[in-house]
C-alpha cells in the first residue's frame, strides 16, 4: 500500500530518527493507520494496526485490533528525546509485567530505570497518577518504598 504526501509530510514533522520513521512507515505500509496522540502539549505518532485473530478465518470473522509488538529501547528513547515521564512509565511498565511470572500480582516500580533516563521521581509519580486516574492501573502507594502497580487494563494480563 502507497503511503499519501500529506502522511508523509505529517511523519517528518516529528523529527524522528530513521529508524524509527522506517517503522512507522512500514507499519503503514501494511494497513495500519496514524493517530496522533497529545500529551502535556505534545503530540506523538502512533500507528494503529489490525493484526488477524488466526484462531478463526478472516472469512467468518472480521480481524480485531489488538496490540502490536514495539521495542522497548526505542520507547525509552523517544521518552528521553521527548521529555516525557508517561511514556517512559508505559514502556517500564509492558517490560516489569511482561518478565512477571503472575500477571495478576502487583509489580514493584521503582525509580532506577526512569532515573537513567534524566526523569526524577516526582515525574514518575505524576506518570502513575495519570495513569490510575484513566482507570489503567491501581497504585498502593507505600511510605519510602516502591510502590505496587497492578494492572487494570492497557496490558494483556496474560489470561
Amino acid at each position: 500500500t502507497e503511503i499519501s504526501n500529506s502522511i508523509l509530510t505529517q511523519l517528518e514533522a516529528f523529527n524522528l530518527n530513521p529508524t524509527q520513521l522506517e517503522k512507522l512507515k512500514d507499519a503503514l505500509r501494511r494497513g495500519g493507520r496514524l493517530e496522533v496522540w497529545s500529551q502535556d502539549g505534545k503530540e506523538y505518532p502512533m500507528v494503529i494496526s489490525k493484526i488477524p485473530d488466526h484462531r478463526t478465518s478472516n472469512h467468518q470473522t472480521p480481524e480485531k485490533y489488538k496490540w502490536t509488538g514495539y521495542d522497548y529501547r526505542e520507547q525509552l528513547q523517544l521518552a528521553k528525546q521527548t521529555r516525557n515521564a508517561l511514556l517512559a512509565v508505559l514502556a517500564e511498565l509492558h517490560r516489569l509485567h511482561f518478565q512477571a511470572w503472575n500477571k495478576r500480582n502487583p509489580i514493584r516500580f521503582g525509580n532506577s530505570m526512569l532515573g537513567s533516563l534524566g526523569f526524577s521521581h516526582h515525574e514518575k509519580i505524576r506518570a502513575l497518577q495519570a495513569l490510575e486516574k484513566a482507570g489503567w492501573i491501581a497504585v498502593e502507594w507505600q511510605k519510602r518504598k516502591s510502590p505496587q502497580i497492578t494492572i487494570k487494563k492497557g496490558l494483556s494480563l496474560g489470561l
